[in-house]
């Protein structure tokens, strides 16, 4: 049964995928970022919070300017400004990571599945999400991610992609590991995923995704976008939300402009 704990696990990047698509596909660069003129992310001492953006309403800001707290319906983000006080980046963001973890513990491991039936083998069906679309017809499955596309059909499968990007599957534990380049990783099995983006140079662009379908405070997803000069401080995005359904392309998309709204890029 090889073949189907490959197919249950491919189903998988495809959902860590199409959240870190959520992450990265905003709308449509600056002209000058098409051009290939970035401008340098901005220092600031105070945070500027707009009393909406997009599905977001503000509902509260610190006096002293530092932070400020956001809602939807099934999210909550905080925007915070963390200096880093001489030290690095991934320094300044451990805490937050810590935080996050206690609300988004690790997924449990997926159990083996039982033997298929018989019966199970011509199961059709389709998922279409923002950036991510999933075909499977019994042990056949056509998965598109971006510029991913994985075709699986019983014991086979075959990953294209126009960029280095590795993948890993261990039957043992029904977890694929995922990376690229050193830039993108992804950890995920059935019930959940881990999904880390950084961008190299001379600012700081982070993303750390943790979803678990099974975590014990109720919430899904959570996780940050930081960004802002290599020496800060950086603006950070906070989420913690009860669901990841179609809509988590909108709220990243909405947390990552309140981001670009305060330090640029």
């Amino acid at each position: 049964m090889r073949h189907s704990k490959w197919l249950a696990a491919t189903l998988m990047i495809g959902a860590g995928a199409a959240l870190l698509s959520a992450c990265h596909r905003a709308e449509e660069p600056p002209r000058e970022h098409r051009l290939g003129l970035h401008e340098p992310l901005r220092v600031i001492d105070r945070l500027d919070c707009p009393e909406h953006q997009g599905a977001l309403r503000r509902v509260s800001v610190a006096n002293d300017g530092q932070s400020c707290v956001y809602e939807s319906a099934t999210a909550s983000v905080d925007l915070r400004l963390v200096r880093l006080n001489g030290g690095d980046a991934e320094a300044a963001l451990a805490p937050i990571e810590t935080e996050l973890r206690g609300v988004m513990p690790p997924p449990p491991p997926t159990p083996k599945p039982p033997h298929q039936m018989k019966g199970d083998k011509n199961h059709a069906s389709s998922i279409h999400l923002p950036g991510l679309s999933i075909d499977t017809n019994g042990e056949a499955a056509d998965i598109r991610i971006g510029h991913l596309t994985i075709n699986s059909d019983g014991g086979a499968a075959e990953v294209k992609v126009n960029k280095n990007v590795s993948v890993k599957s261990d039957d043992s534990k029904g977890e694929v590991n995922v990376n690229d380049d050193g830039d993108v990783s992804i950890r995920a099995n059935d019930n959940g995923a881990e999904i880390r983006a950084r961008k190299a140079g001379d600012a700081v662009r982070s993303t750390l995704i943790l979803a678990n379908d099974k975590a014990p405070k109720g919430f899904r997803l959570a996780g940050y976008e930081a960004r802002g000069p290599k020496g800060g401080p950086l603006a950070v995005a906070v989420v913690k939300a009860k669901t990841r359904d179609t809509d988590d392309h909108d709220l990243f998309k909405d947390m990552k402009a309140l981001v670009r709204h305060n330090v640029g890029g």
